[in-house]
């Protein structure tokens, strides 16, 4: 199967938002920005807010009529037959730290079935976006990118695992199991944030895990893991974050759960979280 031209056209306009979101967050990274701490004890900064706002203004004059919802400025046009959902820094403990490990998020929906997307790391120059049957590209030479089946790892005990914090595992009441997927892993590392699930896409790492995350923070990732070969799903098994009229499945602030894998261990993983 080949992607439509007018979802390629569409990808180029999520592209294009990336970029304007690259170079409007680099002006502030590692500059002395202020840091607001939501009530929810995450923080946010003016990079968050503007690139979320200039995203918005841009689509508003390329897509006229689409819905937007974003985690900085909430949900606008919900009944849309389309939806971008955008996260504009995911990694923000990352970004105010100085570390480049953050990134910006873009996916785009029809009635709930994902159409575009990417993970964009500003501070290094670099994405993994994919269209719907027209494959995942890398890079800004566009090469394919490929999920680690090529390396045959095929067991946990031969893959490199990567997640956010420990604590939040821990809390989310997913501390034992984790610890034992840790322990079965051949390396761990805490190289979490999109930047663990463009590793995971591009080939480097096996899998990526988050307990509790938002809507914004992993829309990207069915399409991409599917057009890279590779696998999406919530810790319950659940693979899609829209029903079939395109209304989220959970809460869209921290309803879900995610992990991510080159297929090949994915069942395993998912064996260490059944009830």
């Amino acid at each position: 199967m080949s992607a439509t031209k007018e979802n390629l056209d569409l990808l180029n306009i999520a592209l294009k938002a990336a970029e304007l979101a690259q170079g409007n967050i680099l002006k502030y990274f590692q500059n002395d920005v202020g840091v607001e701490w939501k009530a929810d004890k995450t923080p946010v900064t003016i990079a968050d807010k503007s690139t979320e706002e200039l995203c918005r203004e841009f689509w508003a004059k390329e897509t006229p009529g689409f819905g937007v919802i974003g985690e900085e400025f909430g949900i606008e046009s919900p009944d849309a037959e389309y939806q971008w959902v955008i996260d504009p820094i995911d990694g923000t403990k990352a970004f105010i730290h100085g570390v480049p490990l953050f990134g910006t998020l873009i996916a785009l929906y029809r009635r709930g079935e994902a159409i575009a997307s990417l993970i964009r790391i500003p501070a290094m120059n670099t994405a993994v976006w994919a269209v719907k049957d027209g494959g995942a590209f890398l890079g800004s030479s566009a090469q394919d990118c490929r999920v680690s089946k090529c390396s045959k790892v095929e067991k946990l005990s031969d893959a490199l695992v990567l997640s956010g914090t420990v604590n939040t595992m821990e809390t989310a009441g997913y501390g034992e199991q984790y610890a034992n997927v840790r322990r079965a892993a051949r390396l761990h590392r805490g190289w979490g944030d999109c930047y663990g699930y463009y590793l995971v896409a591009a080939g480097r790492a096996e899998l990526m895990i988050d307990p509790i995350v938002s809507l914004w923070d992993i829309a990207p990732y069915p399409l991409l893991f599917t057009e890279a070969g590779g696998k999406f799903s919530m810790l319950d098994g659940r693979t899609e974050l829209f029903d079939a009229n395109g209304k989220p499945v959970a809460p869209i602030y921290e309803g879900y759960t995610s992990f991510a894998s080159n297929g090949l261990i994915h069942n395993e993983v998912a064996g260490y979280f059944k009830k």
